[in-house]
């Protein structure tokens, strides 16, 4: 053992006959690979902090990608095996613990010995895929969808690399996400283009010096901010977010919405519990006036926090009569008082009238600001 010592050989023995027992009960169809040599070889995993070159060729780790090219040729999803792998090490850990009380065992040994079963998990997940993979010939789409997958999994560059080349996708220096619905997308592309169209949610990354409308079929599409490929996943979750508020009618319906023009009420829209208390404590003096008068006050109060000048300024701005304005104005200086010469007050008095430009009157009416 280096670093982080497993369980000794006779307590990792004990331990595979657990875990290889619970993969013959998950895969009864493929229990004759598992045999001794397969115990053997888990055993040994668990020894050791990884797999070495030694253990890699060793005949019990053939079961393992036997396994993998027999779920291939069954059509079976590789989740399986892997779903199969893990919940196999969670049988052991009863068995674990108990070891671990015996005389001599050690105090580590618990600690030591779930970390060896997460390593051993992921040792036998590693060859199972590589034989899959091995056994599948993907076609160009299968690897621009996988590619796709890596990116966005936030994966450095140097993991993905030469699937993008197997892929043929020069990576540009800057890409955009774009979140679209159902439909949103033509049917065809450039190369530089990688797109996964199915399901509920289509998605692409496009390099951001490429004309995005000649991507779109027309029809409701949201785009990121342009960032470096590595960063394609923040792209994707803003655009999806700004899809989102299209939806709920918060940001205007168009054809291609881009993030950047709506950066404000991203802003205000980023912890809708916060605003909502914001806005909430802000405006509570005029919360329980009539409709009609607190629109009334509300649209005067934004003016007047706008203004450079004085009723006259705000009487031309709204469109009324700098009268109507001087008595507004006594009215709200009876509601909130000194609040309307702190800076701060103030600051916080902009941004919750702000907020209630993106509700409905119904939505006013029932509470300062809407709430998902």
């Amino acid at each position: 053992m280096t670093a982080s010592p497993a369980p000794a050989r006779s307590a990792a023995l004990v331990i595979a006959r657990v875990v290889v027992d619970g993969i013959r009960r998950s895969l009864p169809e493929h229990a004759p690979l598992f045999d001794a040599r397969a115990t053997e070889f888990v055993a040994s995993v668990l020894e050791h902090d990884g797999m070495n070159s030694a253990l890699g060729i060793a005949a019990g780790a053939d079961a393992f990608r036997q396994v993998g090219v027999a779920e291939y040729a069954a059509g079976k999803e590789l989740e399986r095996l892997s779903r199969t792998y893990h919940s196999a090490g969670r049988c052991a850990l009863p068995v674990l613990a108990s070891l671990s009380r015996q005389p001599g065992a050690g105090a580590a040994l618990m600690d030591t010995g779930v970390e060896a079963l997460l390593r051993c998990a992921d040792v036998l997940i590693r060859l199972s895929t590589a034989a899959y993979r091995a056994a599948h010939t993907p076609s160009v789409a299968e690897l621009r969808q996988d590619l796709l997958k890596e990116i966005l999994s936030g994966r450095p560059p140097a993991k993905w690399a030469g699937l993008a080349a197997e892929a043929g996708w020069v990576p540009p220096a800057r890409v955009v996400a774009i979140a679209a619905e159902p439909g949103a997308v033509r049917a065809s592309f450039g190369p530089e283009v990688l797109a996964a169209l199915t399901g509920e949610y289509p998605h692409l990354l496009v390099p951001d010096d490429v004309e995005i409308g000649g991507v779109l079929a027309g029809t409701r599409a949201a785009v990121g901010p342009a960032v470096a490929p590595a960063e394609a996943a923040v792209s994707l979750r803003w655009a999806r977010r700004t899809l989102e508020l299209v939806r709920r009618e918060v940001i205007e319906d168009g054809p291609l919405v881009r993030w950047s023009d709506h950066l404000t009420t991203h802003w205000l829209f980023a912890d809708e519990v916060l605003t909502t208390a914001l806005v909430t404590r802000s405006l509570a003096p005029i919360a329980g006036l009539p409709a009609n008068e607190r629109a009334k006050l509300a649209e005067t109060l934004d003016a007047m926090l706008s203004a450079r000048g004085g009723a006259p300024e705000i009487a031309d701005n709204l469109g009324v009569h700098p009268q109507t304005v001087r008595n507004r104005l006594r009215r709200l200086r009876g509601l909130f008082g000194a609040r309307l010469d702190d800076p701060q007050a103030r600051l916080d008095l902009r941004i919750a009238l702000r907020a209630e430009l993106f509700t409905s009157e119904d939505d006013r009416q029932a509470s300062p600001m809407k709430v998902a």
